[in-house]
């Protein structure tokens, strides 16, 4: 599901399960409040949506 930034920003926006992880991931310049796919903690460590939920959401963008 790689992505770009933004995308991976509008997706968690919009999703309703966005849980924000307690600290930044191994993307050292993201601030620990970004809403984004990359500071969810349904977000796996192989950049996917461990919900299924990024494909539904991003279809619609």
């Amino acid at each position: 599901m790689r992505s770009s930034t933004e995308t991976y920003s509008e997706v968690a926006k919009r999703c309703s399960a966005f849980e924000k992880i307690s600290r930044p991931n191994k993307m050292s310049n993201m601030a620990n409040d970004e809403v984004s796919c990359l500071t969810c903690t349904h977000f796996s460590d192989n950049e996917y949506c461990k919900l299924d939920l990024y494909d539904p959401i991003v279809r619609k963008l």
